[in-house]
């Protein structure tokens, strides 16, 4: 049935295109029976239709990735379980997050022996740069390996993790990351975490989430790690439901004194962790980025009269939503990726917030959250708005320095990149989105270069 459906919405909207191509045709003959030159007119008709043709090809692909990603979900899962059906069988999500909270425990001891290491660039060896500019270390290796290959193996229809790449051996020695030995200083450590983290994957139900992916990044603010800033480090660990939507989700803060953390699912009414609360709250704070903050969010933070929060790293972010620390995250440009968003957005709405696109938001007030589905194809692409990065270039050659370049096809962005900005607020900020939407209008008028960038 999943397969008839996918074909049905295809010719549908085949049929749909067909049918706009049939009437401007007889427009674009008349001309030859007619003594009136209709040429500009239908010049100008026809360059529409092509521009319509192709965003409507590209949302054909767009739809088609989703739906790929929906039977995926389903087909790992051995079920034959409707979309619809799926999404009124209760999960039990707060069970998931108490042992998801019990597997960031047992992997803090070996993650704050690696940080006394890593954090120390002079103990070279133990971290390499990133394709893309990140500090990958040897903890992020084998954190992932962990969550994805022994407390996750065989619960999900889908698992996706950050370093999916990377090749991790911690059952022969001497024990590997990719090209990195592991000092053997920390072998005892890893087999008693590998150990509590495998009798933890004992308790997760192995049939209640087969129509759930997760989404893992092991290390948030890996750069901060490598450079002895532990304390703005988060993991994240996202369940979504067989949509993409975030369900149930962890944001652990494990090299802070004590260690906070918040998880939760709204649809259970479950709001859990402990937290650093911020005395005296910022409500007027926005969280910005540690670089450029772009000329749209500079005139926004005016026209609310917001004073700018410094912040690094997805996960830390939320949880300074959550601690009063600031009252908005909001972005108009990319650099973050959805395993980035999973958590962040199940955690914020658990307690009463949101974390959404901002293209949605802009246009009525609309709150919808990023597509988080295992996927070849980014399901949250929409042609021609989004401007091609050095971090959302699938091929890194495509992008020219000082060149902007509006993308029309999806297959140049990379499947996990966020390419629709955000809007994030907390509980008590709820109330001021109005607000919010209000001055980002006047912003958004305010001349060319205020306009957000959505890239």
């Amino acid at each position: 049935m999943p397969a008839m459906m996918r074909c049905f919405v295809v010719l549908v909207m085949v049929g749909a295109a067909s049918g706009l191509l049939a009437s401007p045709r007889s427009l674009i003959a008349r001309p030859r029976r007619s003594t009136v030159v209709l040429q500009p007119v239908t010049n100008r008709i026809v360059e529409d239709l092509t521009s319509e043709n192709q965003v409507l090809r590209n949302e054909l692909v767009r739809k088609d990735a989703i739906i790929e990603g929906l039977l995926a979900t389903l087909t790992a899962s051995a079920m034959s379980t409707s979309v619809d059906d799926v999404a009124k069988v209760p999960l039990p999500l707060t069970d998931l997050c108490r042992i998801s909270k019990e597997a960031c425990d047992a992997v803090t001891p070996m993650l704050l022996a690696f940080y006394e290491k890593i954090a120390d660039q002079r103990h070279g060896g133990s971290s390499k740069l990133k394709s893309d500019a990140t500090y990958f270390t040897i903890a992020d290796g084998i954190v992932q390996h962990m969550f994805i290959e022994y407390l996750f193996k065989g619960k999900f229809g889908q698992i996706v993790g950050e370093e999916d790449e990377s090749v991790i051996n911690i059952l022969e020695k001497p024990f590997t990351v990719d090209d990195l030995t592991v000092p053997d200083e920390f072998n005892v450590v890893i087999e008693q975490t590998l150990a509590a983290v495998t009798a933890l994957a004992d308790r997760i139900d192995s049939a209640a989430y087969k129509q759930m992916t997760a989404f893992v990044d092991p290390i948030d603010g890996t750069r901060e790690f490598a450079t002895a800033h532990g304390e703005y480090v988060t993991m994240l660990l996202g369940f979504n439901d067989a949509r993409g939507v975030p369900n149930a989700g962890i944001i652990y803060r494990p090299l802070t004194e004590p260690v906070t953390w918040a998880a939760g699912a709204k649809s259970e009414e479950c709001a859990m962790g402990h937290l650093d609360m911020a005395d005296p709250p910022n409500p007027k704070g926005m969280l910005v980025t540690d670089g450029r903050v772009s000329p749209f969010i500079s005139t926004l933070i005016d026209e609310l009269g917001y004073d700018r929060v410094r912040s690094v790293a997805s996960g830390n972010r939320a949880m300074m939503l959550l601690e009063g620390k600031g009252g908005a995250y909001i972005r108009d440009t990319g650099g973050f990726a959805k395993w980035d968003t999973s958590a962040p957005t199940a955690v914020l709405e658990a307690y009463g917030g949101t974390m959404s696109k901002l293209p949605p938001f802009l246009k009525d007030q609309s709150l919808e959250p990023y597509t988080h589905l295992k996927t070849t194809k980014n399901l949250d692409f929409s042609p021609s708005s989004v401007h091609l990065t050095l971090s959302n270039a699938k091929n890194k050659a495509a992008f020219t320095k000082g060149v902007d370049v509006l993308v029309s096809d999806v297959s140049t962005i990379k499947e996990y990149s966020c390419v629709q900005g955000l809007v994030a607020v907390d509980a008590k900020a709820m109330d001021d989105l109005p607000k919010i939407h209000e001055a980002m209008t006047k912003a958004k008028e305010e001349g060319l270069w205020s306009k957000p960038f959505f890239n």
